[in-house]
């Protein structure tokens, strides 16, 4: 276990590497020259761990170097001044492989280390993506049963499918518009359904819909289970207005279904790499933030599975 010792320990380390630096393939009479300006740079960069300060180092040294030979003031406001930092990366850097890396350094090293130079601020993170709440089971089977309920043969199917193929496998409007009743196929004990792209898999149908996409699947044969003959991505769009719901009922949203999905298996215990696969993603933010519709397990439970992964 880790202790604040540790952690003095590793800052008096670093502090001695600061003050102990010298780069090994420069000149001495070169380090001398520039010795003041990377040394208090480095010291001010106030780097976390090791690995960052040798890192911070080294980009400090090289653009020290070039900035000695082409005549730069050697301060953190001349050298770390954007339009130098960038001069450097294309020249200097011109046959480094890890460029790149040294830029992104650099940039940082500038935005933090000058006070006048005209660096851009950084840019606000992004604001997570909003989640689509599940539906409760309350909601959902209402959902199912004003399905049941529309004024038409055809839209009654359509709706069915959607809420089954949502809810029961994951499926939004990128694919369970062009899902056809022969995609659907029992594997042994478990239904599964064929998707196209994007993401192209079989996915295994929860157990509590497989009766349900198994009729629709019959019903429709060769033609698609939502119906229609085309796959237009407005196709779901359309189905989801048209829906016919009851006074206060919940409406049909297909990315509302496939959060009650992903909230279903992530209650049921589903182990990630699966469930992603399943879910056409290698995002797994979206994963976390539905992570508070997911029920709590006893302390007892929880133990248990802490324990023996079970």
């Amino acid at each position: 276990m880790a202790t604040s010792n540790n952690d003095d320990d590793d800052d008096d380390e670093i502090r001695r590497r600061i003050e102990g630096y010298v780069p090994r393939a420069l000149p001495a009479t070169e380090w001398a020259a520039i010795r003041s300006f990377v040394i208090p740079a480095l010291r001010a960069s106030k780097p976390v761990g090791l690995a960052a300060m040798e890192r911070n180092a080294r980009v400090l040294t090289l653009i020290g170097g070039w900035g000695l030979k082409q005549g730069i003031p050697l301060g953190v406001e001349t050298v770390l001044e954007p339009d130098t930092v960038e001069r450097f990366c294309t020249t200097g850097l011109e046959k480094t492989p890890s460029r790149r890396s040294y830029r992104a350094t650099l940039r940082a090293l500038g935005r933090d280390l000058t006070k006048v130079a005209p660096w851009e601020p950084k840019p606000e993170p992004m604001p997570p993506r909003a989640v689509a709440v599940p539906y409760t089971v309350m909601e959902l089977a209402t959902l199912w049963e004003d399905a049941g309920r529309q004024s038409t043969q055809s839209r009654r199917r359509a709706a069915k499918a959607l809420v089954a193929l949502g809810a029961g496998a994951g499926l939004d409007g990128r694919w369970v518009r062009t899902v056809r009743g022969s995609d659907v196929a029992r594997d042994g004990l478990v239904t599964k359904v064929m998707v196209g792209p994007p993401s192209s898999r079989s996915v295994p149908v929860l157990a509590e819909w497989e009766d349900e996409i198994l009729a629709l699947a019959a019903e429709a044969g060769d033609e698609y289970l939502v119906g229609g003959t085309t796959t237009h991505r407005n196709r779901t769009n359309d189905i989801a207005a048209r829906f016919e719901d009851g006074h206060n009922h919940p409406n049909l949203a297909p990315n509302r279904l496939r959060s009650t999905w992903i909230v279903t298996h992530l209650s049921m215990g589903t182990r990630f790499p699966e469930l992603l696969h399943a879910a056409g993603t290698r995002r797994i933010e979206t994963f976390g933030s539905l992570l508070k519709y997911v029920p709590a397990l006893e302390e007892s439970a929880a133990a248990r599975m802490l324990r023996v992964g079970m």
